[in-house]
């Protein structure tokens, strides 16, 4: 599945696992934030939990997305979805970890989310997706 990105450079494999990774971390997002939102509106009495679990899942909601429009741009290869999706992702294992903190319920899905934000984020700045965002085949220098 591999495409063309910048100026018809060759989308390398990592680019095409990172948009794939961004895809199903936006969707994790979405279905957590749905679910938060749920238990805010239908929890227990403490009132300090419901809040704190409506803005997780707000937050999850929001990022997921966001990270999904965005994905359209990483694919293309294009720099400021790259900078996007790499915030993003840090706010998406921050939130991850607050949401299975203040939720143990949704703990196995915030680690799985959170463990695919960070692989997201070592693959979309690997040398070969460097060279890919700047524009450059893999045999053309970096430097002229």
């Amino acid at each position: 599945m591999s495409g063309q990105g910048i100026e018809g450079v060759r989308r390398p494999a990592a680019v095409t696992v990172v948009g794939a990774l961004v895809w199903v971390n936006a969707a994790l997002d979405l279905v957590a934030g749905f679910f938060l939102l749920i238990l805010a509106t239908i929890g227990g009495d403490d009132a300090a939990t419901r809040t704190t679990w409506a803005i997780m899942g707000s937050v999850s909601l929001v990022l997921g997305a966001i990270a999904a429009v965005v994905a359209f741009g990483l694919m293309r290869g294009n720099s400021v979805a790259r900078i996007a999706i790499t915030v993003i992702e840090v706010f998406s294992i921050i939130a991850s970890v607050s949401a299975a903190i203040a939720n143990p319920a949704s703990a196995v899905n915030e680690i799985v989310s959170a463990l695919i934000a960070v692989a997201i984020l070592l693959l979309l700045w690997s040398g070969e997706a460097t060279r890919f965002f700047r524009g450059l085949a893999p045999d053309q220098p970096s430097e002229p």
